[in-house]
């Protein structure tokens, strides 16, 4: 496009007018991504100031609401407030569980809450935009940073500031000289109240992990995919008469399975001379959780060449199968729980089964409804997701902490080493139990508000008033 001239316009006007064009040829001023600014900085000094800074409690919580903040004013132009306000209530609720304690489940709730903040603010396709955000963000930062040039504003900015620094950097070296003050509060400066090259490195982490969150309207985060062209299934290891086969198999083999457990943990029947019901249990638990894991995974990949009802019945029988296999291993579980304690792994395992016997019920229904593999996945994810987030919740340490003090077994030595979350129980049950042999759990005392959390502080209210009533 040749520009227009205007004959007669001074020079200095025609030099400092460059903004009557940009709107038309380059885009700036009318909102594009690349003109709004982003303070990048601004929000590493915040994790500096609320995260790194300290140990980890609301601060945590703040720097979440205030990336958010960032994030949602990059867009602010391209979003309705129906969508944000949908966006902000995801992120409130992703938040709760770091506002009670942080811990690895509520920061990972968080950081995907965030992630999925900033995909409903862009669009309506969350579920890829979720998964594509870590992905072309990173993408995205390193193209940034190949783009950069010292050309443009960042030459014209480095070259405006070349003079008054250097000859400013001239003054303040004299005037050192010239007073005893400066010149004494230097002297005491010394290289351990720089920043640590491990503080560095954390800066540059937290702006890389930041910078995506500002450059969403340059992603393409909901962008449909390619249509995949129709393909002729091939024969191949999985056919009709391969899938059929194995489902019979599969069914003998777990029916022999049931058969055994249902006989020792059921009926009653006389286990083998040396072993016991705890260790029946516990060399059982596990591996029946891989083998409905694995049975799951197979009912999904074989779905489309199930052929008929009978093949159908066939998988129905056989996933009902698995369910009572997860079912039983609940059971050992219970058991070896009776005879050896409960333990934070343990408590872990009864949750994972239950997901997985739900995840089981979804997949019966998934193929009597014949709906869809996406379906059945969509809906396992979410009841994985919600026993997360309501164990974030969920004062784990205490819990089997009153379990081993009231229902026994009790390892003493363990339940000592459970932390701060089990003082409180040990206090109202046996608060001399740690005193003599073992480290006393404690509670830790946020030095400022970054630091405080609810569970924390409730758990310290609680055993203020226990030890008020004890007289200690």
């Amino acid at each position: 496009m040749t520009p227009m001239t205007v004959r007669g316009l001074p020079r200095g006007l025609q030099r400092d007018a460059w903004w009557m064009a940009a709107d038309a040829q380059t885009g700036v001023g009318r909102g594009s991504d690349k003109s709004r600014p982003r303070p990048v900085w601004l929000l590493v000094v915040c994790a500096d100031i609320l995260v790194m800074r300290t140990m980890p409690g609301l601060g945590f919580v703040f720097l979440i609401g205030i990336l958010a903040g960032a994030t949602h004013w990059v867009v602010r132009s391209d979003v309705g407030l129906t969508p944000a306000l949908s966006a902000w209530t995801v992120l409130f609720v992703s938040l709760i569980p770091a506002i009670d304690v942080v811990q690895f489940t509520s920061f990972i709730i968080a950081c995907l809450g965030l992630t999925v903040f900033a995909a409903m603010l862009t669009g309506d396709r969350i579920g890829a935009a979720v998964m594509r955000l870590p992905f072309m963000g990173a993408a995205q930062t390193w193209t940034d940073i190949g783009n950069t040039r010292l050309n443009g504003t960042n030459r014209t900015n480095l070259i405006d500031w070349a003079l008054p620094v250097g000859i400013g950097a001239i003054f303040a070296a004299l005037f050192v000289a010239a007073n005893p003050i400066a010149a004494e509060f230097l002297s005491n400066f010394s290289i351990d109240n720089a920043p640590s090259l491990g503080r560095i490195i954390a800066w540059t982490i937290a702006a890389l992990i930041i910078w995506p969150l500002l450059r969403l309207g340059a992603m393409r985060l909901h962008a449909l995919p390619p249509s995949a062209r129709a393909k002729v299934r091939r024969v191949g290891m999985i056919n009709v008469r391969s899938v059929m086969r194995a489902l019979v198999v599969f069914n003998v083999l777990f029916v022999v399975q049931t058969v055994m457990d249902v006989g020792y943990l059921w009926g009653g029947v006389r286990l083998p001379d040396g072993m016991t019901y705890a260790n029946y249990a516990h060399r059982g638990a596990y591996p029946l959780i891989m083998t409905a894991l694995l049975a799951g995974a197979f009912a999904l990949v074989a779905q489309p060449w199930l052929d008929g009802r009978f093949m159908r019945g066939l998988m129905l029988v056989w996933i009902a199968q698995t369910l009572l296999l997860v079912m039983s291993s609940i059971l050992r579980l219970d058991l070896y729980v009776d005879a050896y304690g409960l333990t934070q792994l343990r408590f872990a395992a009864f949750v994972w089964m239950v997901v997985v016997a739900l995840g089981l019920v979804v997949l019966i229904l998934q193929i009597v409804g014949r709906y869809d593999a996406g379906w059945m996945l969509r809906r396992a994810f979410g009841v994985g997701a919600l026993a997360v987030y309501v164990c974030s919740l969920t004062n784990v340490t205490g819990f089997v902490a009153r379990h081993q003090l009231t229902q026994g077994p009790l390892d003493a030595y363990y339940v000592c080493g459970l932390g701060g979350g089990a003082t409180v129980v040990i206090a109202r049950q046996d608060a001399k139990m740690c005193g003599a042999y073992y480290r006393t759990p404690n509670l830790t005392v946020p030095s400022d508000l970054r630091e405080w959390g609810f569970r924390n502080a409730r758990l310290r209210h609680t055993l203020a008033a226990i030890q008020a009533e004890a007289g200690t």
